[in-house]
């Protein structure tokens, strides 16, 4: 049933294409796979990357738009855009090119076989550049399809009910696993996507179709940040309502971080002005681009953190104490090869005289820092975070509304969490490359024809008043001047 619906989700996916718009259509092409499509297996294919729910999603978007995208060209369905920026474009771009740089480069640099006791590990070799490419394709799509049609402050708006309706979908199934525990993807598609052990807490942790329990915990912060922005932008009570029943959730479904991370974000969203919020979205982008840096510098206070944490809980505690010291082992390692990484095939790990895997690798930052070095990091983490660090710069071009920053709220929620761990996924890909559309473009102005507005025709009786600041601001004192 899993394979089933890996191969025939980018066959049916431009069918969504073929009967709504493009925006909703991208929406829909990309959440809905993703939050229903199987996890934690691959189809392996000669010659091309794996055929995972991520090669899945981004397949199945790119042949709605080659089938259909023109339409909404003809149909001028999207706003015109304009390239507002163009120092941020060429950033934008010399990033992905690092990534892919890096991605040769940390080929290049691990040709040799390394051997730990009786497990073999193979040297990168220059046909895996191929479908390293192929997969940072896949991974980039979400991104660069949110890039080009969802810049906008109207596409941000439907992003964010999207996120909401997905939400209030999950928070049903979420309530099933609560009670029974989690059992959704055994039921669909036959086996469990992660350990069950990992989910029992005082109760479960739903996990529905998603990789992780976390991963469910991260996107129902998503909807959350979601529904008080709309709220805040339209003041509609039917998205208070939906924020409460989603925060509600939130609260039972064992995920303390998500919790933690929403309520910071809900801080700053209503308890801030415009600037301190984009300075405060600013700050977390920062702190994230230079976090391995910071790590390995010993400017983080883990001793402090782990003091706080033990005062919540003493079994978070641990686990963060346990995590914490796996980290620094995994940052030595990648020391050795700082700026390539060590590529694949989990070279990048730590193994004992036994040949044992003794790592744990959660955080989404040591994973690329171990595997593509500083230069992997840089592009990656770079791409993520330039929108939001822009975010003054575009304030002073165009004006931020509510929608747009709830969006760079979840996407700095996003960043924290990839700390500890490894949430990037094609809906988040999503949002960072909505925020990286909004920063790049701006909506084309449409020319105005003076003899077709009547505002123009009030204008020229203005003109020759003797209040030409009354005329400006069209307050109908329109006394003509006599010639002396």
């Amino acid at each position: 049933m899993a394979e089933i619906a890996l191969i025939f989700w980018p066959v049916l996916a431009p069918l969504i294409f073929a009967r709504g718009n493009l925006v909703s259509s991208v929406l829909i092409a990309t959440i809905v796979p993703y939050l229903f499509l199987p996890e934690a297996i691959s189809i392996e294919l000669p010659g091309i990357p794996d055929l995972d729910k991520t090669a899945a999603i981004s397949i199945g978007v790119i042949a709605g738009l080659l089938f259909y995208g023109s339409r909404a060209k003809r149909s001028r369905e999207l706003p015109e855009l304009e390239t507002g920026s163009r120092r941020l474009r060429f950033l934008l771009f010399a990033l992905v090119a690092t990534i892919l740089l890096g991605s040769l480069l940390t080929v290049a640099n691990n040709r040799e076989v390394l051997v730990f006791g009786p497990t073999v590990l193979p040297a990168m070799r220059p046909w895996d550049a191929i479908a390293l490419f192929g997969g940072l394709t896949f991974f980039l799509i979400p991104f660069f399809v949110a890039r080009r049609f969802l810049a906008t402050a109207n596409e941000h708006r439907a992003l964010l009910k999207a996120l909401v309706f997905g939400a209030l979908v999950y928070s049903v199934l979420m309530l099933v696993e609560l009670r029974l525990s989690p059992q959704l993807h055994v039921w669909v598609y036959g086996y469990h996507q992660h350990s069950f052990l990992q989910h029992i807490r005082d109760g479960y942790r739903p996990m529905v179709f998603l990789q992780h329990g976390l991963w469910v915990g991260f996107f129902i912060f998503s909807g959350m940040i979601a529904a008080a922005a709309l709220w805040k932008s339209e003041r509609d009570n039917k998205w208070l309502f939906a924020g409460g029943w989603i925060f509600l959730i939130l609260m039972v479904s064992k995920n303390l971080g998500a919790f933690a991370i929403c309520l910071m974000c809900l801080a700053i969203l209503f308890g801030f002005r415009r600037k301190m919020q984009i300075l405060s979205v600013i700050l977390i982008a920062g702190m994230t681009l230079t976090f391995p840096a910071l790590r390995q510098a010993s400017l983080i206070p883990t001793d402090q953190i782990l003091s706080v944490a033990e005062s919540i809980s003493e079994e978070r505690a641990r686990s963060l104490e346990f995590r914490l010291r796996h980290e620094d082992q995994l940052l030595a390692r990648a020391a050795e090869k700082p700026l390539t990484g060590w590529g694949g095939w989990a070279r990048d790990r730590i193994y004992n005289e036994y040949g044992e895997d003794t790592s744990v690798t959660d955080g989404r930052w040591i994973i690329t820092l171990g595997g593509w070095g500083w230069i992997g990091y840089v592009g990656l983490f770079g791409l993520l975070t330039l929108p939001l660090l822009s975010l003054m710069v575009i304030s002073r071009r165009k004006e931020i509304p509510h929608e747009t920053i709830g969006l760079a709220l979840i996407c700095a929620g996003n960043l924290i969490y990839l700390i500890p761990n490894a949430t990037l996924t094609p809906v988040g890909m999503l949002c960072f490359g909505a925020m990286a559309g909004f920063s790049q473009f701006d909506e084309k102005k449409q020319a105005v024809d003076p003899e077709s507005d009547p505002v123009d025709d009030r204008r020229l009786a203005h003109r020759y008043t003797r209040f030409p600041h009354a005329a400006k601001r069209g307050e109908g004192r329109s006394v003509i001047s006599t010639s002396r």
